[in-house]
């Protein structure tokens, strides 16, 4: 070893000349052909610091700051003069790219792809300004530069900086709330900074000052002028709607917004006053930017992508207004899955703000706490005019007093299940993959949160001596309406997990017979459990004999029973009439298969992969491996008994959904008047119709499959039945043919006859 004063030689790396390399592609694609699918191959002294120290340092690709050989060509730093003089219409084109770059970062892609490769945006923001007359394009060029040309310090100066107010009001709403980073928004500012420091009046004032500046100009052509003052007052209108964020729960106007919705197609016809001013954008910024990762290409859409993603948005601005008028949590609920299962689904701005509508500091739409707001809910499906939500229990102070105790009992089942109950709303705000995701890790937690309640409902009988109802067989039970209620709510995160599978697309064609069938099993629950419910309503009116108020009360809970009721019959008489008609499907071989008889894959292990969500659940249970294959794939009834139990079940399905829509979309309120929601009651309309319109395919489905099964006829002794000339595919949700993504409806078509050899 050597001593630490003695230098070190030089290690001198020697290569062989002896070394010939050689193109092994060929013989390694064929060594890879011969493995199987699954089969993986892996040197196990190929570890993590072997793979890392295989990258190449040095390389464009990787490492952000490294530039060419020819140093005069590579530069951190363009050659833009961001103080150049710009023809008005170079400007309308810098602003159309701004907003463009601004609605990518609104679908998801980083600010770095998109904003800050403005070469104006950066000058605004990098030193971060101190004060705001800092913030101007002639930063850092010394005392002999100015602010630049009237055009520029003025008009686009004052688009640039109300463009970064609008997008700190967005990032920092976003934030407050939940979301999906990458997936669905990019907060990474990249050590820059949107001004948050600064108040929104100081933007305001520029805006309002540019907007006066260009009228009065007398040399600009009018086409031109008109279209700068159209994004000056577009930008203006932007900003005030993003400023008011959650006010609108207070004044509930959504002026602003229908403003900018206006100005929109002027926007759009002005847009060809517009010349483009590439060189004012460059990714090359992206060097200069504190990031993790290499540079990455710039995101560019077209004017027309942006514009109709503004449009969505402020129309789904407008018509979360209509949330606000609280009429009870079923019409919230009804409400608020409607607006955010639009499509496309509404932007992430949209979805933040409305999480925090839903719920903030312990307030349901900024006006109802949320103890009565669950309170509403427990009323209206399970404690019709009971004791235990009266009011005057919270005034009693005799600790002896059952009063005081179940005032107790019940603040504690408030603050143990009003959070997981207002997530349930909160989380329709998630992505659609998510949702589903979600649902599938609190559906353990409302199966514990059962078990507690039942534990509760046993100490309020004790102090409200609740007498037990006698079943027909002699038995005796007694009502568990907090429990009740939470499997009342279990039941539905069921259901929902599974019909989001199928708007996903994630069962294979042949799984779908046995997925339709479980959604019928869990309805077939549901509606059970719905009349047990209904039966202990009517015993304990029936035994209390209540006031008129409490009649009322009564009336609408029988009301809202009859409304759920009616759909869950409909989505369970379509599920069995599906189910039947991919039995049929699967047993004549028409179906289309996904898995290959060699692939690693079974019934039982796609049954267990399927029902993962459900595993730990103890009520419902599980239903056997053997009992659901026998029940999915109808085992010893014949076609003609399974074409009769599709055609009766698609029959019921389409009068079933006729009542659903002759029903509307919402309950009457306390006061006894509905939501008045008109853009919401629509896309309600529109969703069931599009149902009934999948409830008609469905039976042109089943007809067709039945005339070919008739026409063929039972096949004689001796003979192998002939197969159906029948052609099947399966429209993916989103795709034309496929009416509703919750239902997915085969495509039955007379198959081309086989050409003879």
């Amino acid at each position: 070893m050597l001593p630490n004063n003695q230098a070190r030689a030089p290690t001198t790396r020697v290569i062989s000349q002896s070394v010939v390399p050689r193109d092994i592609t060929e013989k390694f694609t064929q060594a890879a052909s011969q493995l199987k699918t699954g089969q993986l191959v892996k040197d196990e002294y190929f570890t993590l610091f072997e793979a890392v120290g295989a990258l190449e340092i040095m390389d464009s690709k990787m490492d952000s700051g490294y530039l060419g050989p020819d140093e005069d060509e590579q530069t951190l730093d363009d050659d833009y003069d961001v103080l150049r003089d710009l023809t008005p219409g170079q400007v309308v084109g810098i602003l159309d790219e701004l907003l463009c770059h601004e609605m990518a970062w609104h679908m998801g892609h980083p600010l770095s792809q998109t904003l800050f490769t403005s070469l104006y945006l950066d000058k605004l923001l990098w030193p971060v300004p101190r004060t705001f007359e800092d913030t101007h394009f002639g930063r850092g060029r010394g005392a002999g530069y100015g602010t630049g040309p009237d055009l520029v310090h003025i008009v686009l100066r004052a688009y640039c900086l109300g463009l970064v107010k609008c997008c700190d009001f967005v990032h920092t709403r976003v934030n407050a709330e939940f979301f999906y980073e990458e997936e669905d928004f990019s907060t990474q500012l990249y050590n820059r900074s949107l001004l948050s420091h600064f108040d929104y009046g100081p933007f305001r004032n520029l805006l309002d000052r540019a907007i006066s500046w260009i009228s009065d100009h007398p040399t600009i052509e009018t086409t031109v002028k008109g279209a700068i003052k159209t994004r000056l007052e577009f930008r203006l209108k932007f900003l005030l709607g993003l400023q008011q964020d959650t006010d609108i729960i207070q004044t509930k106007s959504v002026d602003h917004f229908e403003a900018c919705l206006s100005l929109l197609p002027s926007l759009q016809q002005s847009s060809r006053a517009g010349q483009p001013v590439p060189k004012a954008f460059s990714w090359e910024i992206q060097r200069r930017l504190a990031s993790t990762v290499p540079p990455r290409p710039m995101v560019t859409i077209s004017l027309e992508d942006a514009l109709a993603h503004l449009k969505r948005l402020f129309q789904d601005g407008i018509h979360l207004s209509q949330v606000l008028d609280y009429r009870g949590p079923y019409n919230l609920r009804v409400a608020i899955w409607t607006l955010l299962s639009r499509k496309p689904q509404p932007s992430v701005y949209i979805r933040s703000l409305t999480q925090t509508i839903i719920m903030n500091k312990a307030i349901i739409l900024g006006t109802i706490p949320v103890k009565q707001f669950l309170y509403d809910e427990l009323a209206a499906l399970v404690l019709p005019a009971s004791i235990l939500l009266e009011a005057s229990l919270d005034e009693t102070e005799v600790p002896t007093d059952p009063r005081f105790q179940i005032a107790q009992l019940m603040d504690g089942f408030v603050r143990r299940f009003s959070q997981p109950f207002v997530d349930t709303l909160r989380s329709a705000c998630l992505n659609r993959c998510r949702i589903r995701r979600t649902v599938c890790h609190t559906i353990v937690d409302w199966d514990n949160l059962q078990m507690e309640a039942e534990d509760l409902d046993g100490e309020l009988r004790d102090l409200t001596g609740e007498p037990p109802l006698e079943l027909p067989n002699g038995d005796t039970t007694y009502a568990y309406p907090l429990s009740s209620w939470t499997y009342h709510q279990k039941l539905i995160q069921f259901r929902l997990i599974l019909q989001l599978g199928f708007e996903l697309s994630i069962y294979a064609p042949e799984e779908l017979a046995g997925m339709y069938w479980y959604l019928s099993h869990i309805c077939s629950t549901h509606l059970g459990h719905i009349d047990r419910i209904r039966t202990f309503i009517v015993h304990d009116a029936q035994r209390s004999r209540p006031s008129l108020a409490k009649h009322a009360l009564l009336r609408k809970s029988f009301l809202l029973f009859d409304r759920i009721t009616t759909q869950i019959v409909a989505i369970d008489a379509f599920a069995i009439s599906l189910h039947a008609l991919y039995v049929l499907l699967s047993r004549h071989n028409i179906l289309p298969i996904a898995f290959s008889p060699q692939a690693y894959s079974n019934d039982r292990y796609r049954y267990e992969l399927r029902m993962k969500p459900f595993l730990h659940i103890t009520l419902p249970e599980l239903v056997p491996f053997d009992e659901y294959h026998r029940e999915a794939t109808l085992q010893g009834d014949s076609d003609e008994i399974v074409l009769e139990r599709a055609t009766k079940a698609i029959g019921e399905a389409r009068k079933a959904w006729e009542a659903t829509l002759s029903n509307g979309p919402f309950l009457e309120g306390s006061d006894g008047e509905k939501l008045d929601a008109p853009a919401l009651a629509e896309d309600w309309t529109r969703d069931v119709k599009d149902t009934m319109r999948a409830c008609i395919g469905a039976s042109i489905a089943i007809e067709s499959v039945k005339k070919e099964i008739l026409a063929r006829g039972p096949p004689t002794q001796g003979t192998e039945p002939q197969p159906l000339n029948l052609k099947v595919t399966i429209p993916e949700a989103g795709e034309k043919g496929r009416w509703h993504d919750w239902w997915s409806v085969p495509q039955v078509l007379q198959a081309q006859p086989k050409a003879k050899s």
